[in-house]
């Protein structure tokens, strides 16, 4: 229930000027979380268990509720702002957005580019542990860069967004950009000090795309069914980030299994690919 309550809350209450920098605080603070967890619970696994560890994560939950609850008045509906271009009552029917090109191709997108983020977060210590050589920690902290660099490329991406609103060529550049990067390291010939910063340049890419992305959905999308279905038309397309980790141990596993592991590289440039043309599909279905 996250993704949609987070996403109508800040198109409600954030000016359309500003609202690339609070996408890109928004994924900034996520992929933050990301890179730090492994971290935070492992440190604690070490010293305490894993028990302890468990619990620590659960208070995170915790913190964030108490959070939310003291500045619950933040996100009343009194803060709805009505933007020109974006009327407040949704279009037709709950479910009209579903007859929109523009919102199924978002979905698509999504999914695309979610799984070739699980192929790297779940394989990428192993991937290279196989290819180069490398230890299994270091592999670990080859991902932390991946991630870090996307911490990066989130807020460069707020930036790029308040400059630009070609958010479809951007998306398709830097992630075409991001698979060729990834096919190098697939092709074992990187030097062993070269693959970190190369992780974090694939990472910085990928992150660059994401305040794009949120726009990108808000723009093609979202702004033709009016403000009341920001919930529903972020839910669904949404959705396709959850599909997409899903399903990507399941196509990426028995790569690994099978000691294809520059595949799953491969496949991670594949899907990146994949993902360039389904964003300039989103602004070409939305024409």
């Amino acid at each position: 229930m996250f993704h949609p309550a987070d996403f109508t809350l800040l198109n409600r209450n954030v000016t359309g000027k500003r609202l690339g920098h609070a996408f890109s605080v928004h994924g900034l603070s996520g992929n933050l979380g990301w890179a730090l967890s492994p971290v935070f619970l492992t440190t604690i696994a070490v010293a305490a268990g894993w028990r302890t560890a468990a619990f620590a994560a659960a208070s995170m939950a915790v913190l964030a509720f108490v959070l939310i609850f003291i500045r619950r008045d933040t996100m009343t509906e009194s803060r709805i702002q009505t933007e020109s271009g974006v009327p407040v009552e949704a279009a037709a029917s709950t479910f009209t957005f579903l007859t929109s090109s523009a919102v199924w191709m978002c979905f698509v997108f999504f999914f695309l580019v979610t799984m070739a983020f699980g192929a790297m977060q779940n394989f990428a210590p192993a991937v290279l542990q196989n290819v180069y050589g490398l230890s299994l920690a270091a592999g670990a902290t080859a991902l932390t860069s991946y991630l870090l660099g996307g911490a990066a490329g989130m807020a460069a991406g707020g930036f790029m967004v308040s400059r630009s609103e070609e958010h479809e060529r951007r998306i398709a550049l830097v992630l075409a950009v991001s698979g060729v990067l990834a096919l190098g390291i697939a092709s074992g010939q990187v030097p062993t000090w070269g693959l970190l910063p190369l992780m974090a340049a694939i990472g910085f890419c990928v992150g660059i795309a994401g305040p794009s992305r949120d726009m990108l959905v808000r723009r093609a999308a979202t702004a033709r069914f009016g403000q009341k279905s920001f919930g529903r038309v972020y839910g669904f397309v949404y959705s396709g980030l959850d599909a997409g980790l899903a399903l990507a141990p399941f196509i990426f596993g028995p790569l690994m299994d099978a000691g294809l592991f520059t595949w799953v590289l491969g496949g991670f440039a594949l899907l990146q690919g994949a993902a360039s043309l389904a964003a300039l599909n989103v602004a070409r279905c939305a024409r």
